[in-house]
């Protein structure tokens, strides 16, 4: 099966694209990541276009392309050095909760957090404790001290303990 076209590697993108997102879907969905379907897909394009321009020309003309995505596709999910585990993936924290973990008070403390601390608190407070990233990747990260962040973790923790205690 070949197809006679002689469009560019920018235009089969376009033409593809809803192509390449079905794929994405399927895929993630199998491993329970569909929250990554825009991302995955963003990273499958930006891969095919650092490819040459006739070599993804061909693939197409041949009528091989949704194979050789759905190749890529695959690899990038699958792998743990692939660039989108690294970007994505990892970044993640991979907890998995059963009926018996739930607790309500963590979904009060989070509210608190959201409606009380102005969004550079939050953004600490998402960077420590979802991403766990440490004081000083978070200052190097937010561009301020890393005594400001020890400050605004101190104050935060001292006010929930206040409050749940």
């Amino acid at each position: 099966m070949t197809k006679k076209s002689f469009l560019s590697k920018n235009e089969i993108l376009k033409q593809e694209f809803n192509s390449i997102r079905e794929i994405v879907s399927n895929v993630l969905r199998s491993n329970n990541d569909l929250q990554f379907v825009d991302d995955l897909t963003q990273e499958v394009c930006l891969i095919l276009l650092s490819q040459e321009d006739e070599s993804i020309m061909t693939i197409y003309e041949q009528g091989y392309f949704k194979f050789y995505v759905a190749r890529i596709v695959t690899n990038q999910v699958l792998s743990n050095t692939s660039p989108f585990h690294k970007k994505y993936r990892q970044r993640v924290p991979q907890i998995d909760l059963t009926t018996e973990d739930y607790n309500p008070l963590i979904d009060k403390v989070w509210i608190d957090i959201h409606h009380l601390l102005t969004k550079k608190e939050r953004d600490i407070v998402y960077l420590r404790y979802v991403y766990g990233l440490k004081p000083s990747q978070i200052s190097e990260a937010k561009g301020i001290s890393t005594r400001q962040v020890y400050k605004h973790l101190q104050r935060i923790r001292g006010y929930l303990k206040k409050k749940y205690k």
